[in-house]
């Protein structure tokens, strides 16, 4: 929490910095990038000039990090219940399934309540905001570094003389993509140990998040906390989530969301409700077959887990012959009131800090 503060003191001082206006003399010669000094000192200028984007992608991928993290923890705790829910339906085997409403009262006839229903918070958002902010400022650092150098070697920019690949605006696409796909890799091995002990929680298998790190820790040591095949699940179902939603959402922010805020500033909180909200739902929805298998894998205990064996394909095997297509579909309608406004939110939180932090 002390290197979230004051990494979040420094980059707002960097902001009030960048923000500042700057004499005239100072714009002119940028503008002008007239050096003096001769020679020289335009060597030294235009070796200045070509380090100057690198450090630019490097803070802005820490401000993303700062931004992401915080929004993260704002959009967990509002929306908890919802996730409590989608896991409990997703965790029962056999043939039969629970709807919204049985699911919350099995929560709820716990020892403790309606508060059961928040079960594995404090867990979730601690591992939320390291995992979300490493996700976000290694996507924020790759599409500042990956887009303009596809552009550059395949697009319009290209000093070969020959015909670019494909258009500017595809590989812009390609380059969201693929910023995507590594931030949410890196980001899965940070998010495995988290998920596992706050669905444990959420299904009712420990009474207390002291209680579940130490039975687990006896039980099975570090094996407990990266059950076999949960690493693998993981990235199968979040790579694809990040692709699908982070293209929605850009797609949505940039054709929508930036034309509209032009003439109507005052409502841009609720354009970036609405972008995430849709672009969550639609990442959601399509990845929901994965969450299934996730949830099964990261639930079962150690002295079960050879019921899969870490085995994706045997655990999918395994749901389809529980309940067919349809079983793969489960918990989606609690995932979907969970995921949708989450990313609502996420999103609304995550511009807010952004322009807080002066982030382009």
């Amino acid at each position: 929490m002390k290197t979230l503060l004051l990494l979040a003191i420094l980059l707002l001082s960097h902001s009030a910095i960048n923000a500042a206006p700057l004499p005239v003399i100072a714009r002119q010669s940028l503008v002008l990038n007239v050096p003096r000094g001769g020679k020289a000192a335009a060597a030294t200028t235009n070796a200045s000039s070509a380090t100057k984007p690198a450090s630019t992608a490097i803070i802005e991928g820490l401000k993303n990090t700062l931004a992401s993290g915080l929004a993260a923890a704002c959009s967990k705790t509002l929306l908890a219940p919802f996730d409590t829910i989608k896991t409990v339906q997703q965790d029962v085997k056999g043939g039969t399934s629970l709807k919204l409403m049985e699911a919350a009262r099995k929560v709820m006839a716990r020892p403790g309540g309606i508060f059961n229903l928040y079960a594995g918070l404090g867990v979730s958002v601690l591992g939320a905001m390291p995992s979300v902010g490493l996700y976000f400022g290694v996507y924020s650092y790759c599409k500042r570094t990956i887009g303009p150098t596809f552009v550059k070697r395949f697009g319009s920019e290209r000093e070969d003389g020959k015909e670019q690949f494909c258009s500017d605006r595809a590989w812009q696409t390609f380059s969201i993509a693929l910023s995507a796909a590594i931030g949410n890799t890196v980001a899965s091995f940070s998010r495995v140990p988290y998920e596992v002990v706050k669905q444990s929680l959420q299904t009712g298998q420990y009474p207390s998040t002291a209680n579940a790190l130490s039975t687990m820790w006896k039980q099975g040591g570090m094996r407990s906390f990266f059950p076999l095949g949960s690493v693998s699940i993981q990235m199968v179902r979040d790579i694809p989530y990040a692709v699908f939603t982070l293209l929605s959402y850009e797609y949505i922010k940039e054709n929508w969301v930036l034309k509209k805020s032009v003439d109507d500033p005052n409502n841009r909180w609720l354009r970036d409700m609405i972008a995430g909200a849709t672009a969550g739902g639609i990442g959601s929805y399509l990845t929901n077959p994965f969450d299934v298998i996730k949830t099964r894998l990261q639930t079962t205990d150690i002295a079960g887990a050879a019921l899969y064996g870490g085995s994706i394909s045997k655990c999918a095997m395994s749901v389809l012959e529980e309940g067919g297509a349809a079983a793969f579909l489960r918990g989606s309608v609690p995932r979907l009131l969970h995921k949708v406004p989450a990313n609502g939110f996420f999103f609304v939180f995550y511009e807010f800090f952004k322009r807080a932090l002066n982030s382009e």
